[in-house]
């Protein structure tokens, strides 16, 4: 064989690898959030030790740690088409990298196990996965023969940050109407009284003094703050006001709803807040909703609903109001209609700590989840309800009661105990919630301790249909 047809053969093969390498590779963004203490760390570190354990198991046996996925990849001899998986480096990335190592080493503390801090800024980590494709879905989708790489980047952003979605296409004017006159309401009113009566204090021509607006700005925030931790609620804008991020306190923050100015001159206080708040939906928009949020692939949300009924009927309501503004956002983005042209392909709406009820009830947690949303699942599928337990704290038993019949209960250790002992929750709604439930004792919660687990990549953590969701996220592109 001459020099030269080896040379002419050598070119074509890398030539056919570069293009196996390039025209074989799929990114899938999935951003994953939710509302303060919704579990979106926990969620991320079971997804990735479970995937990952799912994979490299132990001593080169595999571990069905996640029951549905793996039958969703499994091929027509039952061999499974995920061939690797494996956690990328982190490269130039903008966005700071996700501590799955740390979290997950802090969950499985031997025997002092602890729950992680809640998100307060973004983190994103990326999945490099090696699947073989389905037979005619390559063809399908246009890629060349052999396995594919699908790059699964993770972002865990704090949910706070969804509710300045209708911000975005809000004017001051508008914006301060509304936030006051719920503000004016109970119950937030009992926490807001102070910012309100500095409100009182301004005049309409006012000078845009810097101590005024930060003060005032202060006052707002604390009044944000109290609802949220006092009260429970959740419908609280702007969220970044509460989980500011990388930005920390910066001066185009320092606004407040005023509609004491209606058409303010130059230089006054009315104007200095129009132009403070135009600047925030400048920069949310350029920082976060245009790089990042319009390229997510698919979204999961994540909700607390038990801990909304255990808060009262008032939280529930307004975690329903913030779900209901959240899921019209992405209904909107489900058919492109918002912002124009840009379409998400999937949302989950996940409610979490499932763990916390019986089986019997879950189906309901669910419903209820459904209802809170107020959306009918969307079309072909491309919205889905689901509940989970991220880390399962419990186990489902029957005892008897005190009429000698049998009760449903979960067995668990409380936090701050050794023992495991039963508990019963309570009755969970089916969709809506009835006048009925809100005369009775509200559901009780119990604050579990996460159990011991094994540290390392190839030990799973025992979970509440994980699987389900990842089918229902990513199933159409594996």
């Amino acid at each position: 064989m001459s020099a030269a047809w080896t040379m002419l053969r050598d070119g074509t093969l890398a030539m056919r690898d570069a293009a196996l390498d390039v025209t074989n590779i799929e990114t899938l963004r999935v951003a994953v959030t939710g509302l303060s203490r919704s579990g979106k760390t926990v969620f991320l570190v079971s997804l990735i030790s479970n995937l990952l354990a799912m994979v490299r198991g132990v001593d080169g046996q595999r571990l069905n740690t996640l029951p549905r996925l793996a039958a969703h990849l499994a091929d027509e001899m039952g061999r499974s088409r995920l061939l690797k998986l494996e956690i990328e480096p982190t490269g130039v990335q903008r966005i700071p990298r996700f501590a799955y190592e740390t979290l997950r080493d802090g969950l499985a503390r031997g025997a002092a196990p602890a729950w992680p801090p809640f998100t307060d800024r973004p983190a994103m980590l990326t999945l490099r996965m090696l699947v073989q494709p389905r037979p005619g879905f390559a063809r399908a989708k246009g890629w060349l023969l052999g396995p594919r790489i699908v790059r699964l980047e993770l972002l865990d952003y704090p949910g706070e940050w969804l509710v300045d979605l209708p911000m975005l296409e809000q004017s001051y004017e508008a914006w301060s109407h509304t936030a006051l006159t719920a503000l004016r309401e109970a119950p937030r009113k009992a926490y807001a009284q102070e910012f309100l009566t500095f409100l009182e204090t301004l005049q309409p021509g006012a000078p845009g003094a810097e101590e005024v607006a930060a003060h005032g700005f202060r006052l707002y925030r604390e009044a944000l703050r109290r609802c949220r931790d006092e009260a429970g609620l959740r419908w609280l804008q702007p969220g970044r006001f509460l989980m500011p991020g990388p930005w920390g306190d910066v001066p185009f923050l320092h606004f407040f709803p005023w509609t004491g100015a209606p058409a303010p001159m130059r230089g006054t206080l009315g104007a200095v807040l129009r132009d403070r708040f135009d600047a925030y939906r400048q920069e949310v928009r350029a920082t976060f909703f245009d790089p990042h949020f319009s390229a997510f692939n698919r979204q999961i949300v994540l909700v607390d609903v038990l801990g909304a009924l255990f808060a009262g009927r008032t939280a529930f309501e307004d975690t329903r109001k913030a779900l209901g503004s959240i899921g019209a956002s992405y209904a909107r983005l489900l058919e492109g209609r918002w912002p124009v042209g840009r379409k998400i392909e999937h949302v989950a709406f996940v409610a979490t700590k499932a763990d916390h009820v019986d089986d019997l009830q879950r189906d309901n947690l669910r419903l209820t989840l459904q209802e809170m949303v107020q959306s009918a699942p969307g079309r072909n599928g491309r919205q889905s309800f689901h509940v989970v337990s991220s880390v399962r704290c419990t186990t489902d038993a029957d005892v008897p009661a005190a009429d000698g019949r049998m009760s449903r209960v979960v067995v668990g250790v409380p936090l701050g105990e050794a023992r495991r002992r039963p508990f019963s929750p309570g009755a969970v709604p089916s969709g809506p919630v009835p006048e009925s439930y809100w005369n009775n004792p509200y559901l009780v919660l119990p604050q579990l301790r996460p159990p011991a687990f094994q540290g390392g990549d190839a030990h799973p953590i025992e979970h509440l249909n994980l699987d389900e969701v990842l089918v229902a996220v990513l199933g159409d592109a594996l």
